[in-house]
């Protein structure tokens, strides 16, 4: 049995589970910030209602305020109509009153519509006002067993880090450097078992006498193919349990 052997095979098994860990553990922020996206985008179509609403209400107080105005116009135009010497002055004044009059009319149809329209985004907006609220409260509800969950994935893999670490003290410096720059290049994976003279991972059939070589467990081989360590799983010894680092 070779020693070394073993430990890159237990080495891939941690960073096979670290990996995965790893993705637990990012899956919390993308998952936090989709959440946020979402209220944002609602709390946009609040802000865009109410602000239609301030606008509505500013309009309304606007035809008020003229309404004002004009009525009391039309005060002081039936007071300087109850003043005028002429004929020709008092028919003048009657067609400002007249006037004035349809203007009122107007602005008081105007400000009809408008309320009926007010009334209708004030419970608009009272009714999002209250999703509202509703989904800030998921929201900080969903980010706080996320971040929760996140603390807890962190402490595992500070864990893991632990034991990673015993075993790359227990690996051959050169050898390890080796280890390494296959988890960079071949996508995570450095060791692969060999199954009817196939790499389980690229998939290639090895060289028969390779095949015999491996079984015979002389010496560390690598893949023809992916460069990747292999290992015989005949070999009952390179059969490591997962059992502790899958309680992890």
């Amino acid at each position: 049995m070779l020693d070394q052997l073993k430990c890159l095979i237990e080495y891939q098994k941690i960073e096979d589970k670290r990996n995965q860990l790893m993705r637990s553990y990012e899956e919390g922020p993308r998952r936090i910030a989709e959440l946020e996206k979402e209220f944002e985008y609602f709390e946009v179509q609040f802000l865009a209602k109410k602000e239609e609403c301030d606008t509505a209400k500013e309009t309304h107080r606007g035809i008020e305020a003229q309404l004002e105005d004009l009525r009391a116009r039309m005060v002081r135009q039936k007071t300087r109509l109850g003043e005028v010497k002429t004929n020709k002055e008092y028919q003048a004044i009657q067609k400002e009153i007249e006037d004035t009059k349809k203007e009122v009319s107007k602005n008081e149809d105007g400000a009809l519509e408008l309320i009926e329209k007010l009334e209708l985004l004030v419970r608009e907006v009272a009714e999002l006002d209250t999703d509202l609220a509703e989904k800030r409260a998921v929201l900080e509800k969903q980010r706080a067993v996320l971040e929760r969950e996140g603390g807890q994935f962190q402490a595992r893999l500070d864990r893991l880090e632990n034991i990673r670490q015993k075993v790359r003290e227990r690996v051959n410096p050169d050898l390890l450097k080796k280890t390494d720059f296959l988890f960079t290049k071949q996508a995570g994976i450095a060791v692969s078992s060999v199954e009817n003279g196939v790499c389980n991972v690229c998939h290639m059939n090895i060289p028969p006498q390779k095949f015999i070589e491996l079984q015979r467990d002389e010496d560390i081989l690598q893949c023809p193919h992916c460069h990747r360590f292999l290992f015989w799983p005949g070999h009952e010894g390179y059969c490591i349990s997962r059992e502790d680092i899958d309680s992890i």
